[in-house]
């Protein structure tokens, strides 16, 4: 107990009895008016409060001259902030009942300390106007089907408000009933009827129908009988209509119908508590709550409010019920008045309410608080990351026996407790002031300590233990682990399992013991017992380590962690597992900046080399490895003064162990965690793996952390000298540069020469003008400009030019790639930039021939020559030569070859030999490209030497250095001679100088020749009596084509023309000839069809008879043009049109035999009949005038017969 004497106790020290019955929860529809009272009585004002009744009370005063549709209020608030009591205190204020001797708002006055404005607002709306307020839970009064719309809900309980019935078509017979001045006789004739109460009666929905039919008729005078009253009990129920629009008409009509009666100004106010649990995720309903608003608004205009309240803000609320932003904007419209109650709030009430002192008692607390002011700052606070109340004297006599933090905390545990409701905890009636009161007046806690004595927050968790999962309770009550006091655990779980609810609180040790604290004094005997009793909790399982201190496990975490536990771990998990977070936590060590340039470290991790690419070795021994195996780090020490090129880093091993615990706990639970990955799993179990993969990620942190703090205490060895580091904020990078510093000059000895840093803006100054004074300082570091003066003796430059020369006469390629991996290398260890200056400068001096993309660039004016030192990628894939010269007589050749060949004039230079060769060749290789498409689409006889010339240029295009492809040129002297001719002649006959493009012409004839002609040769071939070729046109047409496909074409190509001309005169003329022959033929048989036919047959059937003779009639004449150059391609071919000329009496025979069909189709009587002639005549030779008796005679015969049948015969002869 606290060293304070005194006799006081707890329960002595509080302004109103602290065991007196308060009501756990303010419900706003109970009105029993002692309950009431009490609630004004003992209505804690704050400034937040009183903001909210003021402007509530002056949006209503406002409605007394402007009318206004504003009439919507939103009160919000979290768990236990008093919004339920906010709107039932003004709803008793607006309706200012009277209790014994004074009225509600004169009681709410007197809790009104100086504002006079708030004071003002009361007086006023109750002087102005006479209110009725109708206060309800909506989830108490929605039927338990849940099918109830909020609208039909308020006009229930605005009718039973009335007086009238509960359900709808009821209370509508009752309102017509008491218009009719019948009502009174109507309820005693059921009550006479039934032996009832009306008011009971009325409740029983089977019943109550016959026993109104009955009543109705007996009452009145306007039913007959029975059945005439059901039929209007069936009109009232199926007229009932309940919307939001009738439901504001008939609560409009109320008020207006009171202010007839009384002469008042009367306003109606629809308060509805708990409407967010109601409305739920459903965005209908609170689409119908928008609307039920409106028509408040609307038809009300200010003389009827709708209040709600939510444990939502109505802007946090909408988002996700509601999609569209246009409806959102809307729900939020129709509530403009929006009261939140925030802890500040519910942090004054609990004091006043709950905690407000007796007068005497505030000085003795505040002599408690001095005598212990050092250690309550010191010691009874709470490590947070949120800001909670500081213990000042006055904090301390407010809030006393409970802490300030606590009346922080509190509300936010019951919150995460409470599963999402804002008033209740975790379904049940506990507010935070009930809980409050509670533990105060349990004898069991403080209700008769002596000052001094503290609430803690085991004794917070066995007010609430019912409202707390029984397994939980159950665990933390049977808990008694090994090596410790049973009864400090249990108290030490109750303060950890609330802790844990908020997230912005560590669930450390030191809060803990914080929080347990039972009295005023010394904490360090209590701070030992929580620590060592949580090391006993940990290893019985009741308790993990967590990122910021302990977890409470609940019964499945517990069996999850001896699954874990259970896990069996070898040495080589252990191993591997360390290698695996070595290798991150070290990567970075991989690389070292030495004087502006990173260099590659070959790393090595436990034996195990893991990066290969530099010149510098690292060494590490992790405390794992040292577990395992034997180091001596005197005999690296030794070894070491022979290695310039060898760091070995030890790490510390003091934490060897836990690394090792964790490592191995890591692998148990990444064990589990993917045995149980993709198992069908319960909620809680799904639950405890998270929490278990939180913990794998603590744990991965804190080895990471523990690794990395191992070497940055460790020590680091290199040619004999020992390092001992002891920090924890300097890079692992930096301690290696430490010794690195060391080791690269003595590794890179030739690196100082190039050690000056360049940027690729330095490149392109090399050729830019180095006369003036603006070169950068880097070029005289490097001695690559001196006075202006390019230096190609420079030391980088001289060295890349050695080993460009190098390379060549050893045959090796020389890419710009190459020479920076050489240049990277020891000596040298020169950054890619470097090696690109000096390529540079040996291009610029002449000393060196890029070539890129199999193009050699002579000099770097050249375009895109500079980008080839500019641009890295480019450089890296550009091979260098020395430059190359050419002797005299092979450039005078080439220089009279470029005359003769493409009469292009040049100096006799190298540079003017070559640039005319390029030129020239770049030329005709894109002319003879376009050639080239054409000549091969009709297969020109002289495509291959085109082709030939082509690749002989681009040859010379590809060759890397201009000497090289100067004396190429002359050794093709002799093919290019014959080849150039060629290809000039082809591209004058394609027209490339601006002529007529005579291929076109060329693709003409060669199609005549190898369609039309053969095809005339044929047919007079086959039908010489038709077709008659001449031996003239024959031989010209052989001509042309024996010419057509050879290199002789375009010589004697007017020859060939004109041999043309005559074979396709001979073709068209006799086409033509054809073509008016077949027209004849096809005339002359539609002439002897028609005649066959007779004038009786419809005209329609003799087009139809006709049509295969008409289709292939033809024109009188065509006439075949061959003077526009193009494809005669005649329609239909020779072929066709000898074809249709032949088959001409078999169409003319089908023809007429179409005719025979369609007189027997006609069915006037006439027997029809035929005689083909050709089947008697046919195979008679005629030599005599005898000859043709027999077959007149037999003509005779056949056709007597035909006659001699019954009825009308006609005959037609075929």
């Amino acid at each position: 107990m606290s060293d304070t004497t005194t006799s006081h106790q707890i329960h002595e020290i509080f302004y109103r009895p602290i065991n007196r019955k308060i009501d756990r929860v303010v419900k706003v529809d109970n009105d029993d008016p002692s309950v009431v009272k009490k609630e004004l009585e003992e209505y804690i004002l704050t400034p937040q409060l009183e903001r909210h009744f003021s402007d509530a009370l002056e949006a209503i005063i406002d409605t007394e001259h402007a009318q206004t549709e504003d009439v919507g209020m939103w009160v919000s608030g979290f768990f236990g902030s008093g919004k339920s009591h906010y709107m039932k205190i003004l709803g008793h204020i607006l309706e200012n009942r009277e209790f014994e001797d004074t009225h509600a708002a004169e009681m709410f006055r007197d809790r009104i300390e100086g504002n006079e404005m708030l004071d003002g607002a009361v007086s006023s709306v109750t002087q102005k106007f006479d209110s009725e307020v109708l206060m309800f839970q909506i989830g108490a009064k929605a039927d338990a089907s849940g099918s109830e719309s909020i609208t039909e809900i308020i006009h229930r309980e605005f009718n039973i408000s009335r007086g009238y019935a509960s359900m709808p078509w009821v209370a509508q017979m009752e309102q017509e009933l008491e218009s009719r001045g019948v009502y009174d006789e109507f309820v005693d004739a059921i009550e006479a009827n039934t032996g009832k109460d009306w008011t009971e009666a009325r409740k029983d929905a089977m019943f109550v129908r016959s026993d109104m039919e009955t009543a109705l008729v007996e009452a009145t005078d306007e039913f007959d009988d029975e059945d005439d009253a059901a039929r209007a009990i069936d009109d009232v129920q199926d007229n009932v209509l309940i919307n939001a629009s009738t439901l504001a008409e008939d609560i409009v009509d109320y008020v207006e119908q009171r202010e007839a009666e009384t002469g008042d100004n009367c306003r109606y106010f629809v308060f509805i508590d708990e409407i967010s649990q109601f409305i739920g995720d459903d965005g209908q309903l609170l689409l119908e709550l928008q609307s039920i608003v409106e028509e408040f608004g609307q038809k009300g205009k200010g003389k009827v409010f709708l209040g709600v309240t939510s444990q939502e803000q109505l802007q946090q609320l909408i988002p996700g019920v509601l999609e569209k932003e246009a409806e959102e904007s809307k729900v939020i419209d129709r509530f403009p008045h929006r009261f939140d109650l925030t802890s500040e709030n519910l942090d004054k009430v609990v004091r006043d309410r709950v905690l407000s002192k007796k007068g005497e008692f505030r000085g003795i607390l505040g002599n408690l608080y001095d005598q212990h002011e050092g250690i309550l700052s010191a010691r009874y606070k709470l490590d947070s990351s949120q800001s909670l109340k500081p213990i000042t004297e006055e904090n301390f006599i407010d809030c006393y026996p409970f802490l300030p933090y606590q009346l922080d905390i509190l509300p936010e545990m019951f919150k995460a407790l409470g599963k999402g409701s804002d008033d209740q905890l975790a379904g049940s009636e506990r507010t935070l002031i009930d809980v409050t009161q509670s533990v105060l007046k349990d004898e069991d806690h403080l209700y008769n300590d002596e000052l001094g004595a503290l609430v803690t927050l085991d004794m917070i968790f066995d007010e609430i233990s019912n409202d707390i999962p029984s397994s939980d309770v159950k665990s933390i009550r049977e808990a008694r682990p090994k090596d410790a006091d049973p009864e400090i655990a249990r108290r030490v779980l109750k303060s950890l399992y609330l802790l844990q609810q908020l997230p912005w609180i560590p669930n450390t040790a030191d809060n803990i013991a914080t929080s347990l604290q039972t009295e005023l004094g010394p904490t360090q005997q209590l701070e030992g017992d929580v620590e060592e009793t949580l090391d006993a909790l940990v290893d019985a399982g009741y308790v993990g380590r967590s990122e910021e201190g302990y977890r409470f496990l609940r019964e499945t975490e517990r069996e999850l962690e001896n699954e874990i536990k259970g896990i069996e771990v070898g040495p080589g998990d252990i191993r591997r597992s360390s290698k695996r977070f070595l290798n991150d936590i070290l990567d970075e060590t991989s690389r070292v900046n030495y004087q502006g340039k990173t260099f590659q470290v070959n790393l090595s991790i436990d034996g195990e080399e893991i990066t290969s690419k530099g010149y510098i070795d690292l060494k590490t021994y992790s405390p794992i490895y040292q577990r395992y195996e034997d180091l001596d780090p005197d005999g690296l020490k030794t070894q070491s003064f022979s290695e310039d090129g060898t760091l070995y880093w030890i790490a510390d091993n003091e934490k060897q162990h836990d690394i090792y615990e964790k490592l191995k706990s890591i692998f148990q639970i990444n064990t589990v965690v993917k045995e149980k990955r993709g198992n069908e799993l319960s909620q809680e179990e799904q639950e405890a793996l998270g929490q278990k993969q939180e913990d794998l990620q603590r744990l991965r942190n804190e080895v990471e952390r523990e690794f990395k703090r191992s070497f940055q205490r460790g020590v680091l060895i290199y040619n004999g000298d020992t390092e001992e580091f002891d920090t924890t904020s300097t890079s692992l990078t930096s301690l290696v540069a430490r010794k690195t510093d060391n080791a690269i000059p003595k590794v890179f000895t030739s690196f100082k020469h190039g050690s000056a840093t360049v940027k690729d803006r330095h490149i392109e100054q090399i050729f830019g003008d180095l006369s003036g004074s603006s070169n950068p300082s880097v070029f005289s570091d490097l001695g690559v400009v001196q006075d202006g003066e390019l230096i190609a003796e420079a030391r980088i430059s001289s060295e890349v030019e050695d080993e460009i020369q190098r390379r060549e006469k050893a045959g090796e390629s020389r890419t710009g790639s190459d020479l920076i991996d050489h240049f990277a290398e020891p000596p040298y260890g020169w950054s890619r930039e470097v090696v690109r200056l000096a390529a540079a400068v040996l291009f610029r001096n002449g000393s060196i021939i890029p070539t890129y993309k199999e193009r050699t660039y002579g000099t770097y004016t050249e375009d895109g020559a500079q980008e080839l030192f500019t641009q890295v990628t480019k450089f890296k894939s550009t091979s260098f030569d020395e430059r190359e010269t050419v002797d005299i007589d092979t450039r005078t050749n080439a220089k009279q070859l470029l005359d003769r060949l493409f009469d292009r004039k040049v100096k006799s230079t190298d540079q003017a030999v070559d640039e005319g060769i390029r030129e020239e060749a770049n030329e005709w290789v894109s002319t003879t490209s376009t050639l080239l498409s054409q000549l091969r689409r009709v297969d020109f006889p002289l495509t291959d030497d085109v082709e030939q010339f082509q690749t002989r240029l681009k040859n010379l295009l590809q060759q890397p250095t201009s000497a090289k492809r100067i004396k190429q040129f002359v050794e093709f002297e002799n093919e290019l001679e014959s080849l150039t001719k060629t290809a000039k002649d082809v591209a004058e006959f394609c027209g490339e100088n601006g002529d007529e493009n005579r291929l076109k012409e060329y693709e003409t004839i060669q199609r005549f020749i190898t369609t039309e002609w053969e095809s005339l040769v044929d047919e007079a071939d086959d039908h010489a009596a038709l077709v008659d070729v001449s031996d003239d046109a024959r031989d010209a047409a052989d001509r042309v084509k024996n010419t057509l496909d050879t290199e002789g074409v375009i010589s004697q190509w007017n020859n060939v023309k004109t041999d043309y001309r005559a074979a396709a005169e001979a073709f068209t003329a006799t086409y033509e000839a054809l073509y008016e022959k077949r027209h004849d033929t096809y005339t002359n048989s539609i002439d002897s069809v028609k005649a066959y036919a007779g004038s009786d047959i419809d005209e329609s059937d003799l087009d139809s008879a006709l049509s295969d003779l008409t289709e292939r009639q033809g024109d009188g004449s065509v006439d075949l043009d061959i003077s526009n150059k193009d494809h005669i391609n005649p329609d239909p071919s020779l072929t066709r049109l000898i074809e249709h000329i032949q088959t001409v009496d078999a169409y003319e025979s089908g023809a007429k035999t179409k005719i025979d069909d369609l007189d027997d189709d006609d069915d006037d009587g006439t027997v029809r009949e035929s005689v083909d002639i050709d089947d008697i005549f046919g195979s008679v030779v005629v030599t005599d005038p005898e000859d043709i008796d027999a077959p007149i005679s037999e003509l005779r015969g056949e056709i007597e017969s035909l006659l001699d049948q019954d009825g009308d015969v006609e005959i037609r002869f075929r």
